[in-house]
């Protein structure tokens, strides 16, 4: 092996053993970095996601929480500074576990993931959080992953 590589080779060998073990240490020492790869600010879901999401909420939210997403007489508004008050710095698992396990009021449980999912995007969009190329996951760990957050610079 020529003198130089064998210098480089050295040098990997030495950030091997001496880098990777700091930001290990690092990451376990500090799991709030790590605990929210992405808000939603990160364009987490899809415009055609939102649309499914619109169309379900119209069938299947809009009679409780009215079709400006307002709330009504004993439904929680889905837009605007209440909504994003209530769910701001919470996992997006969250929003979707809440959805699933009391909704609707009347006959809990009916809804499947992937139509709250679908909703959730619907409710991201109509409050102003950007869309992206892929949808927004149905999987509820992924989701943790994934921070409600009101403002850009705060996860």
């Amino acid at each position: 092996m020529p003198l130089g590589r064998a210098k480089n080779s050295r040098w990997v060998a030495v950030l091997a053993v001496v880098v990777i073990p700091v930001l290990t240490v690092n990451a376990r020492s500090h799991p709030e970095r790590r605990a929210f790869a992405r808000t939603t600010w990160d364009s987490v879901y899809s415009m055609p996601q939102a649309g499914r999401g619109e169309s379900a909420y119209a069938k299947t939210c809009a009679r409780c929480h009215g079709a400006a997403l307002g709330g009504g007489d004993e439904a929680t508004p889905l837009a605007g500074t209440t909504f994003l008050g209530n769910w701001n710095g919470q996992a997006l698992s969250d929003l979707q576990k809440r959805i699933i396990e009391t909704m609707p009021s009347d006959t809990v449980g009916i809804y499947d993931r992937k139509l709250v999912t679908d909703v959730i995007a619907f409710l991201l969009k109509s409050n102003g959080f950007p869309a992206g190329a892929a949808d927004l996951t149905t999987e509820p760990d992924t989701l943790k992953t994934i921070t409600f957050t009101v403002d850009k610079k705060t996860p």
